[in-house]
């Protein structure tokens, strides 16, 4: 029996959103600890799949569409974060959420997907998946609602516009000179790039927390990169711009010029 104990790990919080029941696809080598992360997954009322490498998961993610994917970061045929990245550029992790699950103190977390180290307590790491869940399976829905984009004139297609790359929101609290800084920090590097690539909006929770909870939000500022590819959020440090630079690079997002 695997003990997940108490983590200072701040991405563990629980939140006033709503959790609920989703598909999981787990993916982990270690059988007795994938055999715990699906009982205990259950246990919440997910259905939870589960592969035991890369080639295996990308089968599974080819045939089945999950809410959330959890993946050790080193499996037996590759990396899990190459992983996470070819999928989405594959197009299979369209509509779904991913977190990398670690115990290794060596690894440097990426900036666009979140991560989870272990040791975890277990019922806030059960809480917060149902929250993403949710938050995802919302997501899709008022996606599936969307009018079709209108089709493009003559005059449209002489002259088209480049396409939304990235898309930012920066949840602020008025009051906080550390979100006034964000605000400056974030403004001065997107001032380096092509802003017509990138859909950028600010969120102000003063007085009404719950806008924050379709991402998630529990401290401000925070800046979350709703897409592409797995929902990133950035806490805290967004006054340092290297993270948010990563973001936009990896994004492809053109510097001005």
């Amino acid at each position: 029996m695997y003990d997940l104990t108490t983590n200072a790990n701040p991405a563990v919080h629980t939140t006033d959103a709503v959790a609920t029941c989703g598909r999981i696809l787990v993916i982990d080598d270690d059988r007795a600890f994938g055999g715990f992360m699906i009982g205990a997954l259950e246990s919440r009322g997910h259905f939870v799949d589960w592969a035991g490498c890369i080639a295996d998961g990308m089968a599974t993610l080819y045939a089945n569409r999950y809410d959330l994917v959890i993946i050790d970061v080193r499996l037996p045929d590759g990396s899990g974060l190459d992983f996470l990245r070819a999928a989405t550029d594959e197009g299979v992790m369209a509509g779904s959420a991913a977190i990398i699950l670690t115990g290794r103190d060596d690894f440097d977390e990426p900036s666009d997907i979140r991560v989870f180290r272990k040791p975890l307590e277990l019922d806030p790491f059960l809480d917060r998946m149902g929250v993403i869940i949710a938050h995802t399976q919302k997501r899709r829905a008022t996606a599936a609602l969307r009018p079709p984009r209108p089709r493009a004139t003559g005059s449209d297609r002489t002259q088209p516009a480049k396409p939304i790359k990235i898309e930012l929101v920066l949840y602020t609290s008025a009051a906080s000179e550390k979100c006034q800084k964000a605000i400056r920090a974030v403004r001065n590097v997107l001032d380096r790039y092509d802003t017509s690539q990138v859909n950028f909006s600010i969120c102000e929770l003063s007085g009404r927390p719950s806008l924050g909870e379709a991402d998630a939000v529990v401290f401000t500022p925070t800046l979350v990169k709703r897409g592409p590819g797995p929902r990133t959020w950035i806490v805290g440090n967004i006054d340092q711009p290297d993270l948010l630079v990563d973001l936009l690079e990896v994004s492809g997002v053109d510097l001005k010029k």
